[in-house]
């Protein structure tokens, strides 16, 4: 499944360039053995055309007699035959409207679970391509709601809108670009208030028409917000490590992790980065405000749902979360940020300019009895405006700028490559993610 994952992302992000990001590189994609059912490429044009033809035919001979036509009509007295009428074309589907019905189908499954609409009556289960589809969709929804039964959470409100673009239609496929903005909402147990949020997807679709005129699901490549790095979300622990254990050492106050390294000489800010700081005092509202209004295509984001057109966006190069995360520390946020592109690059940054401490780090089990060994649980270490950086498979994989709490207090972050607006920090990872939580200097 995992190289499923991988390979879908790399095809996607070939296709999505192609037909959006014109001359965008994306990473090349391993060679594999052709499918048996290969996919139509998108090409730019009107489309086909038709040869025309003045309906002549040849002159009869004289001893021949020309039948009557259909009707009782005589042919006329230049010889010409009545041309047959082509047939008429079927009459083009509600693609849109189609796409729509989709897509909202999928929105009330986070709402209605496996009550709600059967997944499998939108896909062309004969293609292999339609069945990775829709596996790829079945453990979305499955990992949505481990994790909700783990959190103590219930959806209860899910609307879709999309924008589709037309790539090519023939007689019996038909290709789509799909911008989709999804947003939810859920409450906990005895609370009235419901905690929305917001993602955004782009994904390239293809309809397949069948033999009995029905319209289904060949193929489908995204990136997805809530189910691509999730085989398993992590359990919430019941219990919480005992006082002076190893892991409380790794949150709050004067234990922070580079706190303890600076006291031991290894981490330290410059005089000159000390003065800069002095002088550029971090505007945390302004970073979330920054946030908020340019996190893109989820739900929720300002900006009529766009990036901020004054810089590149790479998310067909290798992802755009650290560029995004940039942007607001250093437009929103005041601060004398670079514009970095590697996550690891700008959590380095972060942290040996003297900008950022590390607070926590750990899987979730751990920074989540962090926060239970606190006061104010996950408020005690983390503020609107921190940065949280997610660790995957030993590699730093995203980054993303913590935008707020719900109402029992979870940080929620927004965020880049995928679009995220208000989303709980955890929603979308592994179990085997390893968080960093880097409090901002003030």
């Amino acid at each position: 499944m995992r190289v499923l994952k991988r390979r879908t992302r790399l095809f996607f992000c070939a296709l999505l360039s192609a037909a959006l990001l014109g001359a965008a590189a994306c990473p090349p994609a391993p060679a594999r053995a052709a499918s048996p059912d290969p996919i139509l490429p998108v090409r730019d044009g009107s489309g086909t055309g038709h040869a025309e033809t003045d309906g002549a035919l040849p002159a009869a001979a004289p001893s021949e007699t020309r039948p009557a036509p259909p009707g009782g009509e005589q042919g006329s007295h230049t010889g010409e035959a009545p041309v047959p009428e082509s047939p008429a074309e079927p009459e083009k589907p509600d693609f849109p409207a189609l796409l729509k019905e989709i897509y909202q189908r999928r929105a009330r499954r986070f709402v209605e679970g496996p009550a709600g609409p059967p997944l499998q009556d939108d896909f062309l289960l004969e293609k292999k391509t339609a069945q990775w589809a829709l596996a790829h969709e079945e453990a979305k929804y499955k990992y949505v709601e481990t994790w909700a039964r783990e959190r103590g959470v219930r959806f209860v409100e899910a609307r879709s809108d999309i924008w589709a673009k037309e790539l090519k239609v023939t007689e019996d496929r038909a290709r789509f670009y799909v911008a989709q903005t999804l947003q939810l909402g859920y409450q906990y147990p005895g609370e009235e208030v419901v905690n929305r949020f917001g993602v955004g997807s782009h994904h390239i679709i293809e309809l397949h028409r069948t033999a009995d005129g029905r319209w289904l699901i060949g193929l489908e490549w995204y990136s997805d917000p809530l189910g691509d790095e999730t085989e398993t979300p992590a359990e919430t622990p019941k219990r919480r490590p005992a006082a002076g254990g190893p892991r409380r050492a790794l949150a709050g106050g004067p234990e922070t992790l580079d706190a303890a390294a600076a006291a031991a000489g290894a981490v330290g800010t410059s005089a000159g980065a000390a003065t800069e700081l002095a002088a550029r005092r971090y505007n945390r509202e302004g970073a979330v405000q920054y946030a908020d209004t340019y996190c893109g295509l989820a739900a929720g984001c300002g900006n009529g749902n766009k990036y901020n057109p004054k810089f590149r966006n790479y998310m067909g190069e290798g992802g755009d979360c650290a560029n995004f995360v940039s942007q607001a520390l250093r437009h929103g946020g005041n601060l004398p940020v670079p514009y970095f592109t590697r996550v690891d690059g700008l959590i380095s940054h972060l942290r040996y300019a003297g900008l950022g401490d590390l607070v926590a780090r750990g899987d979730f089990g751990t920074v989540w009895q962090i926060a239970a060994g606190k006061p104010s649980g996950f408020r005690s270490f983390v503020k609107p405006g921190d940065v949280l950086a997610y660790q995957y498979k030993g590699k730093m994989a995203h980054v993303a700028l913590i935008t707020g709490f719900d109402s029992r207090g979870y940080p929620v972050g927004n965020s880049h490559t995928v679009d995220r607006y208000h989303v709980p920090f955890d929603l979308g990872w592994d179990k085997s993610t390893i968080y960093w939580f880097v409090q901002m200097r003030e």
